[in-house]
């Protein structure tokens, strides 16, 4: 292999050759691409996106067609897991390749990682060869982008597309603060870190104004979403969503890390009108028994009406994001050089007595999760069932780009992207919400898989 074998050499290479093949070859070409040949890197996080309600992954309702037939040109990890099982831990170990007991990001409250690890993320490890861009609809991963923002070249607030903004943390007076004043308002006033107020005026009158502001916005969108509007902090809809991130990549004008943190499909689950009948199919999954950790114990009624919302869900967030798939990505030709990855911070469950990922119980649904990842002009399949962890995508990034995976990284190259498969890997994830972030982790649940 010479010094003149281009990228696009490579690639053209690579589409003849057995996906067996791919894994260490990869990595060399990329680091002998020129800086001007620098592929762009689209990270796509959907929040409490599980891998089992995908037909990908052999679930029985084609709830996301539009992501089935991009994976025909992905690498589709079918075994993917996240570190945790809500957004704070999951998003600490994507972001910075670390272990939950590293990072330090474990409770249930706007953190961020140890002052330790404030210099060890994605973005850090890219800072040479790629722009950044950082956005976080969800305002509990958007704290860690307020920890990382000396990397960031540019940053969307996280309610850069909603319809409105929270109605406290958000003031003018705060404009220059928003995630410090969200920490804050969240932690010490309005949830007090552990589900309650810590001020009972300020947690009425938040809550008040919350609910008279969606009710005005339902009221005018009803019509389009007849079972409610999405909610992340603020009252959003799809479409704004999609267009929003789509103006943000057709701003590139250099080799860009982005890094998109969307809400859907996480609850309220809120179908569009044409997708809130789907599934009247009247398939019913096999019931399985209430977990002992299981603190709600729902009815199982109640566990079917809401997966079957988050399946509707699923479908309606499908077609919005297929128009940036297609219209931006394929059509613009962003595709021949992007590296487009779709991952989630966690899961979601709806059996043994649970809905949603508020939960001490780590089965496989609340934490295994989809990864896909879509090298440039990649036009076949490669289908990986090695079992990975959300902490590898850090290291796995920084070598296809041609930058040497960080020395602090606790994750690994994917198989099929530099690394090999293990069969006696075991990947770890940890709900340890209620234990200190500075102190031994005395409580917590854990699973281990292998």
């Amino acid at each position: 292999m010479t010094s003149k074998f281009s990228r696009r050499d490579f690639l053209k290479l690579m589409a003849l050759a057995p996906a067996a093949l791919a894994a260490r070859p990869l990595v060399s070409a990329l680091e002998k691409a020129r800086a001007a040949d620098a592929p762009h890197i689209l990270v796509f996080v959907f929040d409490a996106w599980t891998a089992h309600n995908l037909q990908l992954h052999g679930y029985p309702r084609r709830t996301m067609p539009n992501l089935e037939r991009f994976a025909e040109r992905c690498f589709v990890y079918h075994n993917h897991y996240s570190t945790g099982s809500f957004t704070v831990p999951g998003t600490a170990s994507l972001l910075t390749g670390l272990y939950p007991w590293t990072h330090r990001a474990v409770q249930l409250t706007a953190g961020g990682v140890a002052p330790a690890h404030r210099d060890h993320n994605i973005f850090a490890a890219l800072a040479g060869s790629h722009s950044a861009l950082g956005y976080s609809q969800n305002p509990y991963a958007d704290i860690f982008l307020y920890q990382f923002e000396k990397y960031l070249d540019t940053y969307l607030a996280e309610g850069q597309f909603n319809l409105e903004r929270r109605s406290l943390s958000s003031l003018p007076i705060f404009k220059n603060d928003a995630q410090i004043a969200f920490a804050s308002f969240e932690n010490n006033i309005i949830r007090n870190g552990k589900g309650t107020s810590g001020s009972l005026f300020w947690g009425m009158i938040s809550r008040l104004a919350g609910l008279a502001n969606y009710a005005a916005i339902r009221k005018a969108h009803l019509k389009q979403y007849p079972t409610g509007v999405p909610i992340a902090s603020g009252v959003f809809l799809l479409d704004d969503l999609v267009d929003g991130m789509t103006n943000a990549i057709r701003e590139f004008d250099s080799p860009t890390l982005a890094y998109f943190h969307v809400f859907p499909p996480h609850e309220p689950y809120a179908p569009k009108k044409e997708y809130a009948s789907l599934f009247d199919d009247g398939w019913v999954p096999l019931e399985k028994p209430t977990h002992p950790l299981s603190r709600a114990r729902h009815p199982w009624e109640e566990i079917l009406y809401n997966r079957l919302r988050y399946d509707q869900y699923l479908a309606a967030w499908d077609a919005e994001f297929a128009r940036l798939l297609d219209n931006t990505l394929e059509t613009s030709g962003l595709l021949d050089n992007s590296i487009v990855i779709l991952t989630s911070d966690h899961g979601e469950l709806f059996e043994r007595g649970e809905i949603g990922h508020n939960t001490f119980v780590l089965s496989s649904p609340v934490v295994r999760v989809p990864l896909l990842i879509s090298l440039p002009g990649q036009s076949q399949r490669t289908d990986v069932h090695a079992f990975t962890s959300s902490m590898d995508l850090l290291p796995t990034i920084a070598s296809l780009v041609g930058a040497p995976p960080p020395a602090w990284t606790e994750g690994r190259l994917l198989p099929g992207l530099g690394g090999e498969a293990d069969p006696n890997r075991a990947v770890y994830s940890i709900d340890a919400k209620t234990a200190s972030a500075f102190s031994a982790i005395s409580q917590f649940s854990i699973s281990i898989t292998k």
